[in-house]
């Protein structure tokens, strides 16, 4: 589900003097995702962080984190925090290769989802992560006004809303299976989120979708010769 009539520059720009920190739940739920798949030295790549949360929690981390955020506002501020931000569109082109790529709530903002999403995955490495948080257009807390308003239904700003098969074909159209978190990203400090767990365990999606997947690793050519 989109919207008919999208800005091109959906990006929330920002007076950098009324900016702060937003850590939420999901960049600590991200950060336990990476280094549970991924070994010290692992690049980690996002696709518009924003401010730069998740690169900030991980700054003690032995990876390498990269971010790209074209919101002039949010990039410096996280810049001027000691962030690795590069103020601009990511390009496939130009992309080091990572070992996970990040897209927290950024596909629901951008023209075309599906290609953003190829091309993040065209720069990963065989057994790297993809990891993708979007907006759930069957999201059970739409029921309540003043949350919809706020932060849901909110066009411009978000032009595109998705379903779990939805997020399972994109996925699928890049080679991959899109699993939900469950319980692989939390701890038991995370007891809050246990029913969420569960019922993405039982494949139960009532609120916003929150993925991975693993890259398969490419076949080594003595393998392709003797098949």
């Amino acid at each position: 589900m989109y919207t008919s009539t999208a800005r091109v520059d959906t990006a929330d720009h920002g007076d950098l003097a009324k900016l702060y920190w937003r850590f939420r739940s999901r960049h600590h739920q991200i950060r336990r995702l990476i280094h549970l798949h991924l070994k010290p030295g692992a690049q980690i790549v996002e696709i518009g962080c924003g401010r730069g949360e998740l690169g900030y929690i991980m700054k003690d981390d032995p990876y390498g984190y990269t971010g790209y955020e074209p919101a002039s506002g949010l990039s410096r501020f996280g810049q001027q925090h000691g962030v690795n931000i590069i103020h601009d569109f990511f390009k496939p082109q130009t992309a080091a290769p990572a070992d996970a790529i990040v897209i927290d709530n950024v596909l629901e903002h951008v023209l075309d989802p599906q290609q953003l999403l190829a091309d993040a995955v065209s720069t990963l490495n065989g057994g790297g992560l993809a990891i993708v948080i979007v907006p759930n257009r069957n999201d059970l807390r739409q029921m309540v006004p003043s949350w919809r308003d706020a932060r849901h239904w909110i066009p411009p700003d978000h032009i595109n809303y998705f379903s779990m098969s939805d997020v399972r074909r994109m996925f699928a159209s890049c080679g991959l299976q899109a699993t939900p978190f469950g319980f692989h990203a939390l701890t038991v400090r995370d007891y809050r989120y246990f029913p969420r767990a569960v019922l993405e365990t039982a494949k139960i999606s009532l609120l916003g979708h929150n993925v991975y997947a693993v890259k398969p690793q490419p076949l080594e050519t003595g393998a392709m010769l003797a098949q």
